[in-house]
């Protein structure tokens, strides 16, 4: 059994060795660029030290033996054996030593220790507590054995040097620690942060090679993303298609226009399709790390699958694209039968009115007046079926144009309702000029519809602008809707006034919404101060 001594060692031991870094939160190809760079500057001590011995005089023999350390250390840390420790444990001794043959050659020049701290400095990229443990050593021994052999000065004390310089070396290790430790601390909770995104996250480098992707990235792919990026267009099992379902060349990705240009590309829409027909639809961004510098880039890749989104609306639209056709084929269908039928009523009525008894001219008037009803209703669906259908692209309308156009085909209306109507600066929009007329044709129509004493009063005007969307307001000074109908208004067929006293299928609002709604806005009604409506939409800025 171990005593409580043991354990109190034990338990300091584990407590300094999670305190302390060791280097593993670096990626490995982020460990393997600074390696790289640390090789080279041992590759240019081999270089510069014969020089530095020319310089001081100590001969072409000296010069070259003086060569052989920095040569071994360095021919050793190129043959890149061993585990990441071992390297950098060779190079750390080859750049010390360097450091050591300096303050030699130079005879104990103070400025040449200043070489020592400049390599420690250097050792730091290793983001690992025991480069740093080792440089301390290494300076008290070199600063005790060797000076006790060699004494550049004997008025001093090499050991005391030795403690000094020891002192000096292990303070800026201590410092380097301390803000490694603070800064391993922030890159991990970053890291457990984007393995805990739903996300697919992944960083690649200048080189096109993945430096680390999260959990997400791998289960929404259902592959490793490596294998993607290094078998881009040449393996059979998969291939990258656009929105259409064709083949998506590299040139084309995102992540190809980002690494050369340094453009961000904001959720793209692009499939995973495998051999056997199966197809993940992704939306992709990426954006350059560092787009400052000259091209490629590295890149940030984010995804996420988008795959039931798209299916619902394509099933949303086929839906209703379905039902669209149905109320488009049995409006129109019915209304042959229908014009028959009135035609009838309509000669029979012309023929026994008043030559039948009361009852008789009662009844043929009900059925006349149903029929007209019928084709009102019959006609509005067909309306309805067609608001918001027109496939051609949204294009800048000035709604003032429009407006223009509408009044001038309610000229009728606006004579019998004597009608007082204000039009105040409107916007451009983005949107399908002859849907846009027969938006704003059915509001200022009810608004002449729905007037209050006889004489109507409306006003067109723009309320502003937000999130690039423009707002517009048709406002009346009629008899209002009441508050508990102004959802309900919307729906087909639905009235919130009494059919016999305001002629109307209860269809021009809900044509109202459709094409508001397919222009990507959103229109509601609200009670106007002093009385009457304010029908609101909004529509995409021009």
């Amino acid at each position: 059994m171990s005593g409580p001594g043991e354990r109190g060692l034990r338990d300091a031991a584990r407590h300094l060795g999670a305190v302390l870094p060791h280097g593993h939160s670096l990626p490995e190809a982020e460990w393997q660029s600074r390696q790289r760079g640390l090789r080279w500057l041992l590759w240019a001590h081999v270089v510069a030290i014969p020089i530095i011995s020319l310089l001081f005089d100590q001969g072409v023999a000296e010069a070259a033996l003086d060569t052989f350390t920095p040569s071994f250390f360095a021919v050793l840390a190129q043959l890149r054996k061993g585990s990441r420790r071992v390297q950098s444990l060779i190079v750390t001794v080859g750049l010390l030593s360097c450091s050591a043959l300096i303050v030699h050659i130079t005879g104990g020049l103070i400025q040449a220790y200043f070489h020592f701290f400049v390599m420690v400095a250097a050792l730091s990229l290793y983001e690992d507590w025991l480069p740093f443990a080792t440089a301390v050593l290494y300076v008290g021994i070199q600063q005790t054995i060797t000076a006790e052999i060699v004494d550049y000065d004997e008025a001093n004390s090499p050991w005391r040097w030795a403690l000094v310089h020891s002192a000096f070396i292990a303070a800026l290790s201590f410092v380097c620690l301390a803000t490694w430790r603070a800064s391993a601390r922030d890159r991990e909770a970053f890291r457990s942060l984007v393995e805990s995104l739903e996300e697919g996250v992944v960083m690649i480098d200048r080189d096109g090679q993945m430096v680390a992707a999260n959990p997400s990235a791998t289960r929404i792919l259902g592959m490793d993303p490596g294998e993607i990026l290094s078998a881009y267009g040449t393996d059979d099992e998969w291939q990258f298609v656009d929105e259409t379902g064709q083949p998506l060349p590299l040139r084309e990705t995102p992540l190809f226009i980002t690494g050369h240009t340094g453009e961000p590309q904001v959720s793209v829409v692009a499939g995973l399709r495998r051999r056997r027909g199966e197809t993940r639809w992704l939306a992709v961004s990426t954006r350059a790390v560092e787009s400052d510098r000259e091209p490629p880039y590295t890149i940030v890749v984010s995804f996420t699958d988008v795959t039931e989104e798209r299916e619902a609306a394509e099933a949303l639209e086929r839906s209703n694209t379905e039902l669209s056709q149905f109320a488009y084929i049995a409006s129109h269908d019915l209304s042959e039968p229908l014009r028959m039928v009135s035609s009838y009523l309509g000669l029979l009525r012309r023929r026994y009115h008043g030559r039948l008894d009361d009852d008789a001219d009662e009844f043929i008037e009900y059925a006349v007046n149903g029929a007209a009803r019928m084709r009102s209703l019959i006609e509005g669906l067909l309306e309805y079926s067609r608001a918001g259908r027109g496939e051609d692209p949204l294009e800048p309308v000035e709604l003032a144009d429009v407006t223009a156009v509408v009044l001038q085909s309610l000229a009728a209306a606006m004579v019998e309702a004597s009608a007082q109507i204000e039009i105040g600066d409107l916007p451009t929009v983005m949107g399908n000029r002859a849907q846009l007329e027969q938006l704003l044709q059915n509001l200022v129509a009810n608004a002449l519809k729905f007037r209050r004493d006889g004489r109507a009063q409306v006003w067109v005007r723009a309320e502003g602008e937000a999130g690039g969307m423009a707002q517009i307001a048709v406002a009346d000074g009629g008899i209002g809707i009441p508050r508990e109908k102004r959802e309900q208004v919307f729906e087909m067929f639905q009235r919130a006034h009494d059919r016999e006293a305001y002629e109307g299928t209860g269809i021009g609002l809900a044509v109202c919404r459709k094409i508001v709604e397919r222009h990507g806005g959103r229109i509601w009604v609200d009670e106007r101060e002093g009385g009457g409506t304010v029908f609101r939409f909004t529509l995409p800025s021009g």
